[in-house]
């Protein structure tokens, strides 16, 4: 390889740029900037120049680049749930995210969980309502009933509105945290914000804060900080700008990094990441949907998503659910690790002079906006 890379000269960024002038003819290189917003403006030009030190690849403890394939079923008729979510289990899929109108019954996670192996995937709740104690204890009745061990069940939940877990629940959090080991009872639904691309920065400043609050009243509290970061698990919305969807995910993991360091813990501690694709991006042409969807959905791989929600194509049209629409999403995803071999990668985009630059710059942004909130 040393030998193929030495017949390229080398080019500086001046040199670079003069061509690029040249070739623009006499029209400023401003004009191909990207006007994020009023304050955010990014250079499309990127160069090896422009960086003091080497970046390394976002790998943190991850071995391959795979992810879990999950699919969105709202749940308006339990039994209806089920039958969806054992239908796509079937089709391979490997995350479960119910989202529910009103807080699950005991007797309703009977009928929504019937014969599903939550040992054998990752289960994720939407709620409405802040009563998560009595959903958690009905789930681990339910979990042990079935005879399966809660402390091999991967489980989270988020609510649909900003709400945070009292000061006052964090006792009994950390009790389900030691019942459901392998869960993350801490979820962060930063896809509540505003998803827009100029709007990027703003919006993971927000979901730092809310991670960071949960530190300051854990620590307020006395607890072991470390019992509290392996339970955070952020759920994210993507926009449609393919670039900026994987710079926002490696922006976070370094925020996460950053956050870690300034409470003095242990920075290489990977943060989960979901990735949700929010009905906002969608059209009113299904096919554009797709065809969108698969743009996302690749971003949200690349950057390193731990799980990854693809929404049926005519969820922006209110249309009952259509378990062949499920599948075709669920397929995308089975595309991009069969035929694509997107789990071979750990952070693939590591390198690229234009994505570093648009990590590193959104990155500091978040956090100059963090510090302010």
């Amino acid at each position: 390889m040393k030998s193929l890379f030495k017949e390229f000269k080398k080019t500086s960024k001046k040199d670079w740029l003069a061509k690029v002038e040249k070739d623009l003819k006499g029209k400023p290189l401003e004009n191909l900037d990207w006007q994020l917003n009023d304050d955010f403006v990014i250079s499309p030009f990127a160069h090896a120049d422009d960086f003091n030190e080497k970046y390394s690849p976002l790998v943190g403890k991850r071995k391959t680049n795979s992810w879990e394939k999950g699919v969105r079923i709202k749940v308006s008729n339990h039994k209806t749930a089920n039958q969806e979510a054992l239908f796509l289990l079937e089709k391979g899929a490997e995350a479960l995210c119910f989202e529910f109108k009103n807080n699950p019954l005991k007797k309703d996670l009977q009928v929504l969980l019937k014969h599903i192996e939550l040992e054998w995937i990752s289960t994720q709740f939407i709620l409405p309502d802040d009563s998560w104690k009595r959903v958690l204890q009905s789930l681990v009745s339910v979990i042990k009933e079935k005879k399966q061990d809660p402390a091999k069940v991967n489980f989270s939940f988020h609510f649909n509105h900003p709400t945070n877990i009292s000061k006052k629940d964090f006792p009994s959090l950390q009790k389900y945290s030691t019942i459901l080991a392998q869960s993350n009872l801490i979820g962060i639904f930063g896809a509540k914000y505003n998803s827009d691309k100029k709007d990027i920065d703003s919006n993971l400043a927000l979901i730092l804060r809310d991670i960071n609050q949960y530190f300051e009243q854990w620590n307020e509290k006395g607890f072991d900080l470390k019992e509290l970061i392996t339970q955070i698990q952020v759920s994210i919305s993507l926009s449609d700008s393919y670039f900026l969807n994987i710079a926002k995910i490696r922006a976070l993991k370094l925020l996460w990094k950053m956050l870690l360091k300034a409470w003095k813990q242990n920075h290489n501690t990977p943060l989960t990441i979901s990735a949700h694709l929010t009905e906002s991006t969608q059209t009113k042409d299904e096919n554009f949907n797709k065809i969108k969807a698969t743009a996302q959905s690749m971003a949200a791989v690349i950057g390193g998503v731990n799980q990854l929600y693809i929404y049926p194509s005519y969820s922006v049209k209110k249309k009952s659910e259509n378990l062949n629409q499920q599948r075709l999403g669920l397929n995308v995803q089975h595309l991009m690790e069969l035929e694509s071999h997107m789990t071979k990668v750990i952070d693939p985009s590591a390198g690229s002079f234009y994505i570093e630059n648009l990590t590193d710059e959104i990155a500091e942004r978040a956090w100059e906006k963090f510090k302010l909130l």
